[in-house]
């Protein structure tokens, strides 16, 4: 298995920490929650050990498992989650266009700045893509923001 790559330490440090600290405050073993979220147990040890970049969908569900938003399952402190939360592909496509318009930035020059191809971009502003981590901490650099911002309402 490859390092992480170095913009996504911190974002697979703070989720590491929160599926720790959250899954011990529920009293819920590794397996429960793996269970529970519909994951591997392997993927969520490896989760929380901060080794491995995974897809926006499985924070999703491990978020979901833990009834807690997924933006702030990467931050510093994990949210309760609204019944009538919005999916999560659509608050990132809507920050991610947001925040790439008030920059006056085109599609290709978030592609430039960021190193993930425009049709990358255009698939995942159009809910037709499950990015890594890696490609949101790569986005989230470019447009200077955090992962947690990218996701959050």
């Amino acid at each position: 298995m490859s390092e992480p790559a170095p913009e996504l330490l911190p974002c697979l440090a703070r989720l590491a920490a929160n599926l720790r600290a959250l899954r011990a405050e529920s009293n819920w073993t590794s397996s429960a929650l793996a269970d529970q979220a519909h994951v591997s147990r392997r993927m969520l040890q490896l989760l929380e050990m901060g080794k491995v970049n995974v897809s926006l969908g499985t924070v999703d569900k491990l978020a979901r498992a833990l009834g807690v938003t997924t933006g702030s399952l990467l931050g510093k402190r994990p949210a309760a989650r609204q019944a009538s939360a919005t999916s999560i592909e659509q608050v990132l496509a809507s920050n991610l266009q947001s925040a790439r318009k008030e920059r006056q930035m085109t599609q290709e020059a978030l592609a430039q700045r960021s190193g993930i191809s425009r049709p990358v971009i255009a698939h995942i502003e159009r809910q037709a893509r499950n990015p890594s981590l890696q490609t949101l901490a790569r986005l989230a650099a470019a447009l200077d923001l955090s992962v947690e911002g990218l996701l959050s309402k």
